[in-house]
């Protein structure tokens, strides 16, 4: 009988080698860590963003507040209305007008204030109701928990700014992280008022502008480059 030649067949040996596998996963190791940074800075430049965002935000309402409410200061639409409805002066350094605090009253129209039914004359020449007796100060905390004392200007501590109603309480928070609050007055002449001159009614009457100065920080300064806004903004007090 006769037999098949055998032919051996050729099979392929080849594949990478131990040296080559290192190599490979030095270089995989060295694009994933590029990868995890490029994530890990891009997450917080967007976390910086945002917080600059609300730090912004938050100072834009602040001064939409103040301007509406110091800018009515000294309304008193009533005849029979008392003297002395506009900035006010307090041993309470909470409720004085100086660097670092203000305090004003208006009369606000309050419907039906006597409770007859018939809105009549909202006007009252009072400054008891809702929303007429304001003062702004900042005290050192953050707006949580326990409040601090008032906070003197220029003192970049950061601190709460508050807004006071009636002289009750210990006021509401309006902004957390407040670096800087100061005001600074101007009478008809657009001169500069001495805070500590302001110490009466007839002196308080002086004065015609506000300049505030507000400045805020965000809620971790390490993490942005630029930690603080600062806004700086005139009122016209249109009713002293």
């Amino acid at each position: 009988m006769e037999q098949l030649a055998h032919t051996p067949t050729t099979r392929c040996e080849g594949g990478f080698t131990l040296v080559e596998l290192m190599v490979a996963l030095v270089v995989l190791g060295v694009v994933l860590t590029g990868v995890v940074q490029m994530f890990r800075q891009t997450g917080r430049y967007h976390t910086g963003q945002e917080m600059m965002v609300t730090t912004s935000q938050d100072l834009r309402a602040a001064k939409m507040l103040m301007v509406q409410e110091i800018r009515e200061a000294g309304l008193n639409p009533s005849i029979a209305a008392p003297a002395g409805i506009g900035f006010q002066t307090n041993g309470d350094d909470r409720f004085n007008t100086d660097a670092n605090s203000l305090h004003m009253t208006r009369d606000q129209f309050q419907p039906d204030p006597a409770g007859s039914g018939n809105e009549v004359d909202g006007y009252d020449g009072k400054t008891d109701g809702t929303d007429e007796d304001i003062s702004y100060y900042r005290t050192n905390d953050n707006c949580l928990g326990v409040v601090g004392a008032v906070l003197a200007a220029g003192v970049n501590t950061p601190g709460c700014l508050r807004r006071n109603t009636a002289g009750a309480g210990a006021g509401a928070p309006v902004m957390p992280n407040v670096t800087n609050l100061q005001f600074v007055y101007y009478d008809a002449n657009n001169a500069i008022i001495p805070p500590a001159t302001l110490t009466s009614l007839s002196k308080l009457e002086d004065i015609r502008t506000v300049e505030v100065t507000l400045t805020g920080q965000v809620e971790n300064p390490g993490a942005v480059s630029e930690p603080t806004q600062t806004l700086q903004f005139r009122i016209l007090a249109r009713n002293m």
